[in-house]
């Protein structure tokens, strides 16, 4: 068995393996800086304060993880349509990791016509497959309880505090 790991690829590239490099034939890539928009990790963080332990929230989730379609005919061109395509949030709940609600961050990209079209896609499956979606403008200040009421039915209770 061959030794595999962080530590063994570090090792083995400081002082060579005597076989190829794994990343032989990889093009150069980077991280994207842009995988999550400054308004995103805005709404993010005031996101995770409102739904707190209630749930996990999740960004940037690929609605080809998110959605399954059962094989039937006539489908590929559904599946064509998420396969490319993110939700900006999805909160889920803590214990099955269930995804309970959809939430997209309506930017000023979102006013396009074309853009507008994606966003009607992707309401019209969320729904078919029965997952609330709903949009949140963006804003330099969040109303969390208005927030917190568009979750809430979405969302366990918080826990009472145990009596001492």
């Amino acid at each position: 068995m061959e030794p595999k790991g962080c530590l063994f690829g570090f090792l083995a590239n400081l002082f060579g393996s005597g076989r190829a490099s794994p990343r032989a034939g990889v093009p150069k890539v980077m991280v994207n800086k842009k995988f999550v928009s400054a308004a995103e990790g805005d709404f993010f963080r005031v996101l995770r304060a409102v739904v707190g332990t209630r749930g996990h929230v999740l960004a940037q989730v690929s609605l080809r993880q998110l959605l399954w379609f059962p094989n039937q005919q006539g489908l590929q061109g559904w599946r064509n349509k998420v396969a490319q395509k993110s939700i900006d949030f999805v909160v889920c709940d803590v214990a099955t990791l269930r995804p309970l609600v959809a939430i997209e961050l309506m930017e000023s990209s979102h006013t396009r016509p074309q853009r507008q079209t994606r966003d009607d896609e992707v309401h019209a499956i969320l729904t078919a497959a029965g997952l609330e979606w709903f949009c949140v403008n963006t804003s330099r200040n969040y109303d969390t309880r208005e927030l917190e009421a568009a979750l809430a039915p979405h969302l366990k209770p918080p826990a009472a505090p145990r009596a001492r």
